[in-house]
């Protein structure tokens, strides 16, 4: 019985991760057959085009990338919150180092934190939040915002954050 639920959870994991894998190879590659996608969408920070994941509900967002072994630097996850505030993140239960970026309900960011890595196992975590109220949150791979020189003040471009100021 164990057995048998082992391995129907790894086979579940593998075909997300697959699904999620193939969904995003073919939104940055402009391929339409995955439009009616809901969970994710293209952004462009820096003339560097990324697929994302949508994290819009607190139950997707308190996991955020927590659900990936890996990601490249064309790939992401973008939090949509409701109300701009300064929203704070951990990296408990992650398993790479990334960049947060948080942006303010224009996408214009106003806060970034580099180089994160995964909080170490009985040690507290820490939590990284910004100085200034922010609607979006763009998590990318570790080094993204040095080598697309990134910065505050820079925009954060997609469908998703005009979409939502409407």
């Amino acid at each position: 019985m164990i057995l048998s639920f082992t391995l129907l959870l790894i086979s579940c994991c593998i075909v997300s991760e697959a699904t999620f894998s193939l969904a995003l190879d073919k939104l940055v590659s402009g391929d339409s057959s995955i439009d009616n996608v809901n969970a994710t969408s293209l952004v462009q920070v820096n003339n560097m085009t990324l697929g994302v994941i949508l994290a819009t509900e607190p139950s997707e967002q308190s996991k955020g990338l927590a659900i990936k072994d890996s990601m490249n630097e064309k790939e992401g996850m973008l939090f949509i919150f409701k109300n701009p505030q300064k929203h704070s993140f951990w990296m408990k239960d992650m398993k790479f180092p990334i960049d947060i970026i948080w942006a303010d309900p224009t996408g214009k960011i106003v806060h970034i934190e580099k180089n994160l890595q995964p909080c170490v196992f009985l040690l507290p975590c820490t939590s990284y939040s910004p100085k200034s109220d922010s609607l979006y949150v763009l998590e990318v791979v570790s080094n993204f915002t040095n080598k697309y020189d990134v910065k505050i003040g820079d925009q954060i471009l997609s469908d998703s954050i005009s979409s939502n100021n409407k």
